[in-house]
């Protein structure tokens, strides 16, 4: 790749990469880490992926993966602080993102990537290796966590209508 697709495949996909990553470490400079390097890994390619995004979430998938796996990370304790990824999102969007944050990473990527980044199943299954059929259940199942987690904080109703807090 030229020097140019790579700072315009940064320009273009670095916001989505960065949330993809913190959705899956929960901690910001790790995330920011793991994109530095997906990035990187792309401009080590000698030739462009035919689809770019997809090509950088895979490589982001896994490498929050093995982040996730190494003793580094294990040994050391997640920040608590509000992560700045809901920027330019409404109050209620901003409700929902924390919520989502809540949830375990192999439910907040497939969550993700369906609803923030508009990825089909089947991609979805490619991007994180996966079964189609694994990727519906892990969305079915995540819905329902994230409806139990609005229902216990007050914040939607019992039909999914949005309370006046």
């Amino acid at each position: 790749m030229t020097e140019s697709e790579i700072e315009q495949c940064i320009r273009q996909y670095h916001g989505a990469v960065y949330r993809l990553a913190l959705s899956y470490v929960k901690n910001a400079a790790e995330a920011e880490d793991i994109c530095q390097s997906a990035f990187i890994k792309l401009w080590e390619q000698s030739a462009a992926p035919e689809n770019p995004k997809a090509w950088l979430f895979t490589v982001t998938v896994n490498l929050s993966k093995n982040l996730l796996k190494s003793m580094r990370f294990t040994r050391s304790t997640e920040l608590d602080e509000n992560i700045p990824c809901s920027a330019g999102l409404s109050e209620n969007e901003t409700e929902l993102w924390q919520a989502v944050m809540k949830l375990t990473p192999k439910y907040r990527a497939v969550i993700h990537l369906y609803y923030y980044e508009e990825y089909s199943v089947k991609e979805i299954a490619d991007i994180i290796g996966a079964s189609e059929t694994n990727v519906t259940t892990r969305l079915a199942r995540a819905r329902e966590k994230l409806k139990k987690l609005l229902l216990k904080e007050g914040t939607y109703d019992e039909k999914g209508i949005q309370r006046n807090v």
